[in-house]
């Protein structure tokens, strides 16, 4: 490579570059020539047993290909890869395996990686599961879901936990069950709440949000309906969720916690704090 090339380089070694390998015919996004290695390996597939092609999830190839301003033909030349091939992937038609591999690399921005498996990921469909289990299996809901929530998985829910018990961040699949158990503790779905119809769904690339409105009663209450209106970010990374963050007026929900601590008439958290409830299969 030319001298002024190597000093090129090391002036925007602090940036996204893209860096096109002629021999292997591949694509890199790196911070620098140095981890560019390191990077490569970040973007290789995961997961193990590979099949030799695979189905893309053809709305989040035109989502990463138009975030970026390309044609077909454009992701094409930067990618190396047949017109042909990157309009099967578009129309929900398999391509190899390898193919995947180049184009999630391709596709990848500075605050945006782009992994193999988010492009065969389908994030409207895991979210749909996680709300159909959130109000059938309640604080339960990850038992059945745990392939598609990554062990470390952030859980963030607005309020503070001095007021709301079950608010704050939570780090891993235990810590988001203990405090969704205190949630059902203190709220119940109303029986006439039909979730499949209360929400709407907006996928982004591999973030989904939800809007909706809630209906939900306290427990051991007099069967007054409360509606708590409520945003959801989910966030998915190599088709597996990562963060959740839920959302709400924090101000109703203390006001509707202070009604459940008024009705059993002790302090809310001498009741949750360490609780087993429900470890017995209890509703």
């Amino acid at each position: 490579m030319p001298d002024g090339d190597l000093g090129c380089a090391t002036k925007i070694a602090m940036g996204i570059m893209a860096i096109r390998d002629r021999q292997s015919k591949h694509v890199l996004l790196c911070l620098s020539d140095e981890n560019a290695s390191k990077q490569l390996r970040r973007m290789n597939w995961q997961q193990s047993n590979l099949q030799r092609s695979y189905v893309c999830n053809r709305e989040l190839i035109k989502f990463f290909r138009k975030r970026l301003g390309w044609s077909q033909q454009q992701l094409s030349n930067e990618s190396e890869i047949s017109v042909r091939v990157i309009s099967k992937a578009e129309t929900g038609e398999s391509i190899a395996t390898s193919s995947i591999e180049r184009l999630a690399s391709t596709l990848s921005v500075q605050n945006h990686m782009v992994y193999p498996e988010d492009l065969i990921s389908r994030p409207l469909e895991m979210c749909h599961k996680f709300m159909d289990a959130l109000h059938s299996r309640k604080y339960r809901v990850l038992d059945d879901l745990e392939r598609m929530v990554e062990p470390d998985a952030t859980f963030r829910i607005t309020g503070d936990p001095q007021f709301v018990p079950f608010a704050g961040q939570h780090e891993g699949v235990a810590a988001y069950r203990k405090a969704l158990k205190k949630f059902f503790q203190i709220f119940e779905f109303a029986s006439a709440f039909d979730h499949m119809k209360a929400y709407e769904y907006y996928p982004r690339g591999t973030d989904v949000v939800l809007w909706g409105t809630a209906l939900v009663e306290l427990v051991g209450g007099n069967g007054d309906v409360k509606a708590i209106p409520h945003r959801q970010r989910f966030r998915f990374r190599r088709g597996k969720l990562y963060s959740l963050e839920d959302h709400y007026d924090v101000q109703q929900e203390e006001r509707f916690v202070t009604d459940a601590a008024a009705l059993r008439g002790d302090g809310i958290f001498d009741w949750l704090e360490d609780s087993s409830f429900g470890d017995k299969g209890k509703p």
